[in-house]
């Protein structure tokens, strides 16, 4: 009782939180989507999203794009509309949008493929705050329910038995998505968490049927980049092959694997100097997030930047929610208009 009087007095006075990475703090510069747009062949570029762990849907995907046209200042898209990429049975949706601007036309494809876990993550709804006989403080409800009763599940579901089966309906998708893509237009990429290991595994399994798609590749934006963590599950333990000295040997985890194919490909048609702007952004409290190592990268004919957000409030300098520092991304203001509008921020968005 005696905290607890001055805590709830602290939580009540602004003093009490702070968001220490808004403004964002990125430790390089790059292009942002405006930039792309005005200087690609025909004023036109594909846009590819891909959402991370967590329940998603349609929705998802347009107030993504709602963030990113408020900060490009463009005209609203029209109202939803989900289109299925193949069989309603394959359970990926594909929401298609365009933003239009001054410099050009934005063409986005938003995979949402949330439904396919659906199922099997129906198993935990037992164990809900809702329906636990139990009581639980509410901030570990919040926890429990959102993150380990329905976020962490699609990373064990991916990387069980279910990998080959999603990996082959992402490839659908993504050849769905990308068919009517112009040889030339820039690709620009925007993925979250576990929806970047999963894209970047689906491109390499599909080997020559993906290599236009990672040429065109220019701009790629990183959520909550979780690959040193998910690549753990793609080695193995050292000492472990008879004849071998038992120590670790990292192979290329699948964001450099897809790299390396684009630096073996032909000469890239979407840029003047062929290099890929590799975007990471990080909130330092989201505790499934890791920043990226440039000098894994080095070589690979990419520049690399991370930048530090807040997504959320840290309480008293202890505590910032854990949930909302995972999923906030892309409704992060700072976000989206560094997505937009690049660092420094363009002219091209006055």
């Amino acid at each position: 009782m005696k905290l607890f009087i001055p805590l709830l007095a602290c939580a009540l006075l602004a003093g009490c939180t702070s968001m220490p990475y808004r403004p964002a703090q990125a430790d390089g510069a790059f292009p942002g989507l405006a930039d792309f747009a005005a200087t690609a062949p025909g004023h036109s570029v594909d846009v590819l999203l891909v959402h991370g762990m967590c329940t998603h849907d349609a929705r998802w995907a347009d107030e993504t794009v709602a963030q990113l046209g408020s900060a490009l200042k463009a005209r609203a898209p029209g109202p939803s509309s989900a289109v299925r990429a193949i069989a309603s049975a394959d359970g990926i949706e594909i929401v298609e949008r365009t933003i239009t601007l001054q410099q050009g036309e934005l063409r986005i494809k938003a995979l949402v493929w949330s439904s396919l876990t659906t199922a099997l993550k129906r198993q935990l709804e037992y164990d809900l705050s809702t329906r636990l006989p139990a009581t639980r403080a509410k901030l570990n409800a919040q926890a429990k329910d959102k993150l380990l009763d329905d976020c962490i599940p699609d990373a064990l579901i991916y990387q069980g038995v279910a990998r080959d089966t999603i990996q082959q309906r992402m490839a659908q998708a993504i050849l769905h998505a990308t068919r009517d893509a112009a040889p030339d237009a820039p690709l620009l990429v925007l993925s979250s968490s576990l929806g970047s290991k999963i894209l970047f595994d689906t491109l390499l399994r599909m080997e020559a049927a993906a290599q236009s798609t990672i040429d065109r590749m220019a701009y790629l934006v990183m959520a909550a980049n979780q690959i040193p963590l998910l690549a753990l599950a793609d080695q193995q333990l050292p000492g472990a092959t008879p004849g071998l000295a038992a120590t670790v040997v990292q192979p290329p985890d699948s964001l450099r694997a897809v790299l390396l194919k684009r630096r073996a490909g032909p000469a890239p048609r979407s840029s003047s100097t062929g290099r890929l702007n590799l975007v990471a952004f990080s909130d330092p409290n989201d505790l499934l997030s890791y920043t990226l190592e440039r000098e894994r990268y080095a070589g690979l004919g990419v520049d690399v930047v991370n930048v530090l957000v807040s997504n959320a409030p840290t309480w008293l300098g202890l505590l910032e929610r854990p949930d909302h520092a995972h999923t906030n991304y892309l409704l992060n203001p700072d976000v989206a208009r560094m997505v937009a509008c690049g660092e420094p921020r363009s002219a091209r968005c006055e």
